[in-house]
């Protein structure tokens, strides 16, 4: 009873989630910080180059995401216009020092759907959670990062609860847990086939108990 009240809260709250933080096609829309930011993608872009009017800033979070010390700005971007080979929903993110601006990190992601999220540790630290989903034929495939900032460095860290879930959706409810489903498209309880805690102790996702 316990399990399904949980997982009826989980699913209501992705539902809400749904469609939180994306960038209308063709909007870019800048403050003085989000042009800052531009100038940084144009100068960190992996891809040939980008132009100011495709790339729109989507998100800016503040907290430690490098360290439990310095306080840091995380800003998500999002590109836009580009071809669907590109992935639909290529995003590329910037970890600031929030004081001076000056850079810690920047990375690139890939997908036709991107979303990250955020798990505190409870010394501070945010770890960073990337689901990258991408379509083919109508096919869904995932590609799933769980991610933390070192010496300037994205350092992939193992999800051990997920080890034994291959072939599964997995979807995140921001520092609460991750579901796992059998089905790219959750319609209810009764999709979902695991749920994963997280515990800031740890800084590890554990099966949430029956």
């Amino acid at each position: 009873m316990r399990r399904k009240l949980l997982l009826g809260i989980l699913v209501v709250c992705l539902f809400l989630a749904a469609g939180c933080g994306k960038v209308p096609e063709g909007e870019a829309h800048y403050s003085e910080l989000d042009r800052y930011l531009v100038e940084k993608v144009k100068e960190n872009y992996e891809d040939g180059t980008v132009e100011d009017e495709n790339i729109a800033v989507a998100q800016i979070y503040s907290g430690h995401f490098s360290n439990g010390d310095t306080e840091e700005i995380f800003a998500v971007c999002k590109i836009l216009n580009l071809p669907h080979t590109a992935g639909l929903d290529k995003t590329v993110t910037l970890l600031l020092k929030k004081d001076s601006l000056e850079q810690v990190a920047y990375e690139e992601f890939n997908a036709d759907d991107v979303e990250i999220s955020f798990f505190q540790t409870s010394a501070g630290q945010s770890k960073v959670l990337t689901i990258g989903t991408t379509t083919f034929q109508g096919v869904s495939s995932q590609e799933i990062r769980f991610l933390e900032i070192r010496d300037g460095r994205w350092q992939d860290v193992e999800i051990e609860a997920l080890e034994d879930l291959q072939d599964s959706y997995c979807f995140a409810i921001e520092d609460r847990a991750i579901l796992v489903s059998a089905v790219s498209d959750i319609i209810g309880p009764e999709d979902i086939i695991a749920v994963l805690s997280w515990n800031p102790d740890t800084g590890q996702f554990l099966f949430c108990p029956d």
